[in-house]
């Protein structure tokens, strides 16, 4: 099952303080400081370009991601509002090893995103923070690699926050389940979720929940990850290089 991280809401780090590097640390108590040493700690330890690229795909350790936002744009002032997780050993999901928590966006959640998503300002006004909830993501994936569906999403809003957390980049690889689904077949249409759930029997207990549809895209990496070793892959290295 997910688990539920709601904490005491924290001060929430504005873009007036967030404009000259050297005077990020001002105006942070004590946790936050923790928090920003960890996230600008995390390009020391990863290797991006060689992550995992050569282990065996029966082997292959990730977590797989999802996130519910107040829309498209971060660059625009939208923000994130859960991360959904789950870690997977090769095909396997590790239920045991998941992540769950709101975000309070500090901004307010559109009609239409908390009709979606079943969130609302309410829900998120004592989640943790920017600052807190990526730190405490972090903490759990520590170098594994991470997998979202149509990764693009994920991977502009994780940009966004670290940088704008911690003047920091994103130095995790992020794999994207299409890659292997394109390797292996045409994709349904533009390759949603939904479809390709479907079209493998895969349930979706909760949709737009972010563990949920995590759970759901892990199960969907898992099945295609067998169907590479069964056409012959053995790592992510020539899945790149068949694809090029």
């Amino acid at each position: 099952m997910a688990k539920w991280d709601l904490f005491g809401r924290l001060w929430y780090l504005n873009r007036d303080t967030a404009g000259v590097q050297g005077d990020w640390n001002i105006g942070h108590n004590e946790g936050d400081k923790h928090h920003l040493a960890y996230l600008r700690s995390l390009h020391k330890d990863r290797r991006h370009e060689e992550s995992g690229v050569d282990m065996p795909l029966a082997d292959l350790k990730v977590v797989v991601v999802d996130l519910e936002t107040t829309g498209f744009y971060p660059d625009h002032g939208d923000a994130i509002i859960s991360i959904g997780a789950v870690a997977m050993n090769g095909h396997q999901l590790l239920p045991g090893e998941s992540f769950y928590t709101l975000v309070n966006p500090g901004r307010s959640i559109p009609p239409h995103v908390s009709t979606l998503t079943g969130i609302t300002d309410e829900m998120v006004a004592t989640a943790p923070d920017l600052l807190l909830a990526m730190s405490q993501f972090f903490r759990f994936v520590g170098n594994r690699p991470l997998v979202a569906h149509h990764s693009r999403h994920e991977r502009e809003f994780f940009r966004a926050s670290l940088w704008k957390t911690s003047r920091r980049p994103l130095t995790h690889r992020m794999l994207d389940t299409m890659l292997l689904i394109r390797l292996l077949r045409n994709p349904i249409g533009n390759g949603s979720l939904d479809a390709l759930c479907a079209l493998h029997d895969i349930p979706i207990s909760r949709r737009h929940h972010a563990y949920c549809d995590a759970v759901a895209a892990g199960t969907l990496w898992g099945k295609y990850l067998l169907k590479a070793q069964a056409a012959g892959y053995s790592n992510l290295r020539q899945v790149y290089e068949a694809l090029r």
